[in-house]
């Protein structure tokens, strides 16, 4: 039955559009993860983990003014029935500009005392220098909303390889040089900045211009109220491990957990990049054309790419140790301990954004703010229970599995608006535990076949 109704010809549409936009997706996160492969592999041998904490840091600073200052700029122009309009795009181009200038502003202004209260100092200048990263984003185009409302995403991919390309090539000629994370922080910095000057060469007829409009700003707090709320509280859950972590570690152990995030972050981005490229694309557009027609589009839209990702995730988890073996010298061996941990909750990042972007184009913003509060109670208890045991890896494991709350309130709501399908849910979870079964027999045999050369 489903399958007779993917080939009506609306269905058949989708379906073509979700499989064009994941090949994109999926070619640019395998050739973004051999460049972080080659990345690690040089830089991890030009510096030391210090550097690498240095960075961690600095990442959760420009997170946290990231995230207090999200209005769903990206959700509100790929929904908005105006999204391609030239006036439309003007304003809300904008209002990013004006936020990129202020993040900029108040990064500097809040660079001492961040650093501080890390216990931290010598990493004011670092924390002020990083901080024209929100400017230059500011000043980019609009691409990143509307290529994947025009269906461009192969070249909105190869525009973001481009300026990671670029800018690992700058970190690896300034660690060469300086030996320094200087190297990391420069590398980050050009990268960004290559990607603002490609948002506008690579898509022509993107320049916007100034157009500020008090109703049009109104307009989008209207519609990001939950999603802003629900930010600060994303902002919470995702970094208050990292501020705690940072204070309580040495840099050098902070920089095998800030390595074990950016690894475990990789799957992640390809759930994040296919959940709202591809999959929001695909409700939002079903939504507005027949709303009713979302409980046969909402698995099937998903379906292969969430069994394969899931397999590959839990792959991941159960062959850490062998990766971190390949990657890295000895210094790094304990990055695998925390990756284990911190990849669970990207094993289940895919089924929870997926039911987060069908409850965005379906206009319940409200679910976000809610699957967050379930997060934030989760991370309190076991991250307070953690660290009044002194039992650091527990506050990891929380972290690890902050996803699980999120996704039992998601299915909640995918039931209340009559989506939800255990059956097809338990596919991915089997998918899953399958992968962790694989990804541990190929490493203890990895193992020991390096330990006999």
């Amino acid at each position: 039955m489903k399958i007779e109704l993917l080939r009506r010809p609306g269905l058949a549409r989708l379906r073509q559009i979700a499989v064009g936009g994941t090949a994109s997706i999926a070619v640019n996160v395998v050739a973004t993860n051999m460049l972080r492969i080659v990345s690690s592999m040089t830089l991890t041998r030009l510096l030391d983990t210090h550097a690498f904490g240095v960075v961690g840091v600095i990442t959760s600073v420009a997170y946290m003014l990231t995230m207090l200052s999200d209005v769903g700029l990206y959700n509100f122009v790929v929904r908005h029935k105006e999204g391609e309009d030239s006036r439309f795009l003007n304003q809300v181009w904008t209002i990013r500009l004006v936020r990129g200038l202020t993040l900029t502003l108040l990064m500097i202004a809040i660079s001492r005392p961040a650093a501080a209260l890390l216990d931290k100092p010598e990493l004011a200048l670092v924390i002020a220098i990083w901080s024209v990263s929100f400017l230059i984003e500011g000043l980019s185009s609009m691409t990143f909303a509307i290529a994947p409302r025009k269906q461009m995403l192969w070249r909105l991919s190869s525009m973001e390889l481009i300026a990671n390309l670029c800018g690992l090539i700058a970190s690896i000629i300034g660690a060469v040089i300086t030996r320094s994370y200087w190297a990391l922080i420069g590398g980050m910095i050009f990268s960004s900045l290559v990607k603002a000057v490609l948002s506008y060469v690579m898509f022509p007829g993107s320049g916007r211009r100034w157009n500020f409009n008090i109703a049009r700003s109104r307009e989008l707090w209207r519609w990001s109220r939950f999603i802003a709320m629900s930010s600060l509280l994303s902002l919470a859950i995702l970094q208050s491990d990292k501020l705690v972590l940072a204070r309580l570690m040495p840099l050098a152990t902070y920089g095998l957990y800030a390595i074990a995030t950016t690894l475990a972050a990789t799957p992640a981005m390809l759930a994040t990049q296919y959940a709202t490229r591809v999959l929001y694309g695909v409700y939002s557009h079903t939504v507005r054309s027949d709303a009713s027609a979302l409980g046969k589009v909402f698995y099937a839209a998903r379906r292969k790419v969430l069994l394969l990702y899931m397999f590959g995730v839990g792959g991941l988890i159960g062959g850490a140790p062998l990766l971190i073996e390949i990657l890295y010298d000895h210094r790094y061996r304990g990055v695998a301990h925390f990756l284990q941990l911190l990849a669970i909750a990207p094993l289940l990042r895919m089924a929870v954004l997926s039911a987060n972007e069908a409850m965005l184009a379906l206009g319940y913003t409200r679910s976000t703010f809610m699957a967050n509060i379930f997060r934030l109670i989760w991370l309190a208890v076991g991250g307070t229970i953690g660290l009044a045991t002194g039992h650091i890896m527990l506050v990891v494991a929380t972290v690890g599995t902050i996803e699980v709350p999120g996704l039992l309130c998601f299915w909640w709501n995918l039931h209340r608006v009559h989506l939800l399908d255990l059956l097809e849910e338990s596919y991915g979870v089997i998918a899953g535990v399958l992968g962790v079964g694989a990804g541990w027999i190929l490493a203890h045999f990895g193992m020991m076949l390096m330990a006999q050369l």
